[in-house]
């Protein structure tokens, strides 16, 4: 009951802990709890949040009066006296309002709640008009923020204090600054104020206060509150009371997360800390897992990061130590080179529980070793945090699949194994599925997070020499398909038909037709200072392309798994001078490269891993980089008249696949366009469904691990 705890005259948030040693104890004692809030949307936000199962789960009922923001005109009206708001302008006063509410990242959880708990009855909401004749003391009522707790026994605990009305997050304490405390069994003038300020808010309830007027929510208002409340409140409180603890617990030095980040962190926790975030290159990942592994450690626990490349390896020790630099976290290297995990046997005592802030940081080829997976000890409180964690789908890597983590959290803008099933199936059954929502590269550039970008993609024609070869092996594509059909055979591992398209597939990727564009594209398009990468699918198809820009006055850089001299000193020529980056496939995952901003794609991958990763290289923010380009070598064989009304060409189909999400997410509509043509000409689908699309046209996930 009430009564059973002692109240100090006065808090202070300077000076007291308000949440802990008011607010959440008289809300889980009372049966009943009045509020008079400022404006509506200071009410969402006046609510003990932490303690509001407790008080629902009991019968408690909540009354709240508080005022709608009118536009201009309608606050002219009132403070003129010209005339009273109709129940339609009131209720369109409140929607305008609810709408702010809900389309603020931090408000819209705390406005679907309490609209969920009015149409649930929890909570019962009356609008107050204060006009400008209201007395003083009515006007003081709204300003300072009177409550209200009342228990079964029939005792009250009065307050009256100023709120943050600035803060628009949660807060445990109702985001009050300074409260007066008055108990009704104190007796002589705290008695007396519990009974003035019970009977003020009855009168006012009952609209029996001249000069303030108090209305019930009208019916168009209410049906929009109906919508806002249709989710689970309770779901949405723990969620956002996730959220709240997620913000509360980042030190107040550390960078900010940005509220897609704190949503994921809370998804995770309340998800008993497992699962994989699907979110964009470039929208900080890495942050996000780093800011887990600090709740881990803070527990007492340990954490293990696996990477699939030795560059990642350097890059997340460098990241790890400058974000945990407050609780100077030891850290042992594995892999590329790194043995001293093996020769002093460190691995056990690294990974067992413990006081100090340990995490190891393995490659995966090294990771999926008997030497490294038999030193790990058995620890109840493990995190497994994966990079590019799509990875641990291949066979190779399925091993680390049996780390007995109870822990997990998995990082990929692409999770799903492109054409392979299994690999996907395993993957998301050891994390326990993608947590929701996707944060989306739309979302990123919504958010300006990652720079927009144009598209220009470049239709490249086969030779008549390539185009004949192609024919034919379609051809053969076909008679197998239909043979595979015939037989009733659904092995999607058929390897005649397998190697058949991949020879195909080879067609389009090596065609001399890009070796051209690039040229082109290169030498109309560079100017001295900028940073470019081009892709491309081959060691001999760099070659040919260095030499061929080179032929016309223009020098490269380079950059493969198999170079001479450093990588990463090519990297920071490229960063500090600018220049041409020609690469093949190793800057497809996790290389943080800000400032480059032009792309050339000949690399003809319809692997969305691939193909996504390569756009986001060039997406991440850079000063004065506020638009990045993207040029894409498009390869289209000769339209086949015999296959227009069937589908068109699968292989072109899972191009334009590709095609279509750079250009559905570029700035440029007129990418959409070009796209489009392309597609009716060649009797492909508009929008080809990737799901539709076989083996041979969506190219499968097929890596191995490696340094």
């Amino acid at each position: 009951m009430l009564r059973d705890r002692d109240y100090a005259p006065s808090y202070d948030k300077g000076i007291d802990n308000i949440a802990e040693d008011f607010y959440l104890p008289c809300m889980r004692s009372a049966s009943t709890y009045d509020r008079i809030s400022g404006y509506f949307s200071s009410a969402i936000f006046s609510i003990a949040w932490p303690a509001l199962k407790d008080f629902v789960n009991a019968g408690g009922k909540m009354r709240l009066i508080c005022s709608p923001v009118f536009s201009a005109g309608d606050a002219g009206a009132l403070r003129d006296g010209y005339a009273a708001l109709t129940d339609d302008e009131l209720a369109e006063a409140l929607i305008s309002e609810l709408r702010v509410l809900l389309d603020g990242d931090k408000s819209r959880k705390p406005a679907q709640i309490l609209s969920g708990l009015i149409v649930a009855g929890v909570v019962d909401v009356k609008l107050a008009i204060v006009s400008e004749t209201a007395s003083a003391g009515d006007r003081r009522l709204f300003h300072d923020k009177v409550g209200l707790f009342a228990d079964k026994a029939g005792d009250v605990v009065g307050f009256r204090g100023s709120m943050n009305e600035t803060f628009l997050g949660l807060a445990a304490d109702g985001n009050l600054e300074s409260i007066d405390v008055f108990p009704s069994w104190s007796g002589g003038r705290d008695t007396e104020r519990v009974v003035a300020a019970r009977e003020r808010f009855e009168e006012l309830w009952n609209n029996k206060v001249s000069a303030v007027h108090v209305r019930s929510i009208p019916e168009g208002a209410l049906a929009e509150i109906r919508l806002a409340g249709r989710e689970d409140w309770e779901v949405l409180v723990d969620e956002a009371l996730a959220e709240a603890s997620v913000r509360a617990h980042t030190p107040p030095n550390a960078r900010p997360l940005r509220d897609h980040q704190v949503q994921a962190l809370a998804t995770w926790e309340l998800h008993g800390r497992r699962g994989l975030l699907e979110h964009a290159t470039g929208s900080g990942k890495t942050y996000t897992a780093i800011q887990a592994m600090r709740t881990v450690l803070d527990d007492g626990g340990s954490v293990i990061v696996l990477v699939p490349s030795a560059l990642l390896l350097s890059q997340w020790s460098t990241e790890i130590a400058t974000h945990l630099a407050d609780i100077m976290p030891r850290i042992l290297l594995v892999g590329d080179g790194n043995d001293e995990w093996r020769h002093d046997d460190l691995l056990r005592p690294w990974t067992t529980e413990t006081t100090g802030a340990r995490i190891v940081i393995a490659t995966l080829s090294t990771a999926a070793t008997d030497a490294f997976m038999t030193r790990i000890a058995k620890n109840s409180k493990m995190l497994v945090v994966a990079d590019e964690a799509h990875r641990l789908g291949s066979p190779i890597a399925q091993r680390l699949l049996q780390l007995d983590a109870p822990w997990r959290l998995g990082l990929s803008a692409t999770p799903e194994r492109a054409g392979d099933p299994e690999g996907t199936e395993k993957l998301l059954g050891y994390f326990e599925g993608i947590l929701p929502p996707p944060y989306t590269l739309t979302d990123a550039i919504r958010d300006r997070i990652l720079t927009p970008y144009n598209y220009l993609p470049h239709p490249v024609e086969l030779e008549p020499a390539e185009q004949a070869r192609y024919d034919d092996l379609t051809r053969k594509v076909r008679r197998e398909a239909g043979r595979r059909s015939r037989t009733a055979t659904d092995a999607p591992d058929n390897d005649r038909l397998r190697m058949l398209a991949i020879a195909r597939a080879r067609i389009l990727k090596q065609a001399r037709g890009k070796l051209e564009l690039a040229v082109r594209v290169i030498v109309e398009h560079y100017q001295p200072g900028q940073r470019w990468l081009v892709y491309c699918d081959s060691a001999q198809q760099l070659s040919d392309v260095r030499q061929a820009i080179g032929a016309n006055g223009l020098d490269t850089l380079e950059y493969h798994s198999s170079m001479a001299g450093n990588r990463s000193a090519t990297l920071a020529e490229l960063e500090i001078n600018g220049g041409i980056l020609v690469s093949v496939r190793c800057l497809d995952e996790g290389i943080d490269l800000p400032a480059v901003s032009h792309a050339l794609i000949l690399a003809s991958s319809r692997n969305p891993r691939e193909f996504i990763q390569r756009r986001g290289r060039i997406l991440r923010r850079y000063p004065g980089k506020t638009l990045a380009f993207l040029h894409d070598a498009v390869v289209v064989p000769a339209p086949d008249p015999d296959n227009l009304s069937a589908g068109g060409d699968q292989l072109l189909a899972g191009e334009l696949h590709r095609v279509f999400e750079f250009a559905g997410g570029a700035a440029n509509p007129q990418a959409l366009t070009q796209i489009e043509t392309l597609c009716i000409r060649y009797g492909v689908p508009i929008q080809p469904d990737s799901r539709s699309l076989s083996a041979t046209g969506v190219e499968i996930d097929e890596e191995d691990v490696d340094d």
